[in-house]
């Protein structure tokens, strides 16, 4: 059985204000103290849970997070440019706010984000791609790291799409985003590639396991 355990980063300064991030890496998606802090208080899942390697997304604010739940572990952090954000295309760094005003009809009401047609208006990544770029990480994953235990550091969107995928394929827009630095966890059957999805979004404190 390979197991993974799926953070999104810690809280930026573009969290805080409401603002769209994708795949903008700038001053704007750096981490906020709070989100430094709360990721330090992490460190232990990786000794607790026996976690044998770590990917990360390779924006910034991803890896910076990566590299504080990693420091006491001496464990690399992986970077893999398929975990990346989903991009909103012109749309990156705009606020959600604005943006609901503007194209109403583009956002889920119940979910607060954006339906698949809004590439239409903000000519950002489809999300057919970024799902094929997601499934073939967790194929190469499954294949590399047989019995192991692995942690992903990345974005809202990929691990809502990671969980859809794990559950027959639904369609990821249905999840509401998981928020920062929770916990989600699946389960790959080595043989059989079967997935099962344990928990969602869990608060670490509030977890039942070291």
């Amino acid at each position: 059985m390979t197991t993974l355990f799926l953070i999104r980063h810690g809280e930026t300064i573009a969290n805080r204000l409401d603002y769209i991030q994708g795949t903008l890496d700038n001053e704007m998606t750096r981490l906020t103290a709070d989100g430094i802090s709360e990721a330090e208080s992490y460190q232990p899942l990786l000794a607790n849970n026996h976690i044998d390697c770590v990917y990360s997304s390779p924006l910034k604010r991803a890896v910076k997070t990566s590299q504080i739940i990693c420091a006491q572990s001496g464990l690399p952090v992986k970077v893999d440019p398929r975990l990346v954000e989903i991009s909103y295309g012109q749309w990156n760094g705009m606020a959600i706010r604005k943006l609901k005003q503007l194209y109403a009809n583009y956002f889920d009401n119940v979910t607060n984000d954006v339906q698949p047609n809004s590439i239409i208006i903000s000519n950002g990544e489809s999300f057919s791609r970024a799902r094929d770029r997601i499934q073939s990480f967790l194929n190469d994953v499954a294949i590399k790291h047989p019995q192991k235990t692995v942690l992903i550091v990345t974005h809202g969107w990929v691990i809502k799409n990671i969980i859809s995928l794990c559950l027959d394929n639904i369609d990821g827009t249905v999840f509401n985003n998981p928020h920062n630095l929770s916990i989600s966890k699946v389960e790959i059957d080595d043989d059989s590639r079967k997935q099962r999805v344990c928990y969602y979004n869990c608060a670490y404190k509030k977890m039942d396991v070291p």
